[in-house]
């Protein structure tokens, strides 16, 4: 996990995410030409009261991903054995 510090709003706060999700916060930025502060403030400013800023980040990331991959759908929980694919075939 890596901490760092944000500008949210204008107001400095901290933020714990693994790397591969700091990774794709910055990806998100250049493909929507936004600094990270902007981009965190937008979550920030969409999400209740009650959550996790931290939390909504990353839904928002998995989001953001999910729709630009095409994945309107929700993903079932249980698929049959033959059509996941495995990595040792």
């Amino acid at each position: 996990m890596q901490m760092r510090n944000i500008r949210v709003n204008g107001k400095r706060t901290s933020m714990k995410l693994m790397p591969v999700e700091w990774e794709s916060l910055e990806e998100i930025c250049t493909r929507e030409h936004m600094t990270m502060s902007e981009l965190v403030s937008k979550i920030d400013a969409e999400r209740q009261d009650s959550d996790n800023l931290t939390g909504c980040v990353r839904v928002f990331a998995l989001c953001y991903f999910r729709k630009a991959a095409g994945l309107s759908e929700p993903m079932p929980r249980h698929r049959a054995p033959e059509t996941i694919a495995y990595a040792a075939e």
